[in-house]
C-alpha cells in the first residue's frame, strides 16, 4: 500500500470542512493533476485558500499574487498550503 502524502491528506481533510468544495476522496485528488479535474473553479480555489489562511494562520498571512498561477495544478495547491502552514503561527 502506498504511503499517504500528508500534504494531500491535509488538503482533502480541509476540503471536507468547506461547504462550497466538491466532495472529493483522497484517491480522487491523488490521481488528479489539475484543479479543473477536481471540479474546483478558479474563484472557488481562491476562496478555499483564503479560508485555509483564516483557519490555519488566523489571517496573519495574506493571499500572495505569486500563488495564483500555482493554484491551477494540484501540486501547486499543495505547495501553497505547505507554505501557509510553514508561515502559520505555532499553537501553544
Amino acid at each position: 500500500m502506498p504511503e499517504i502524502d500528508d500534504r494531500l491528506k491535509n488538503f482533502v481533510d480541509f476540503l471536507g470542512t468547506q461547504p462550497m468544495a466538491p466532495d472529493l476522496t483522497y484517491d480522487e485528488v491523488a490521481q488528479s493533476t489539475s484543479r479543473a479535474e477536481l471540479g474546483i473553479s478558479s474563484l472557488s480555489i481562491l476562496i478555499l485558500v483564503n479560508n485555509y489562511i483564516e483557519e490555519k494562520a488566523d489571517g496573519k498571512i495574506a493571499l500572495r499574487p505569486e500563488w495564483v498561477p500555482m493554484l491551477d495544478e494540484v501540486e501547486g495547491i499543495l505547495s501553497v498550503i505547505e507554505e501557509i502552514d510553514a508561515g502559520a503561527p505555532v499553537e501553544v
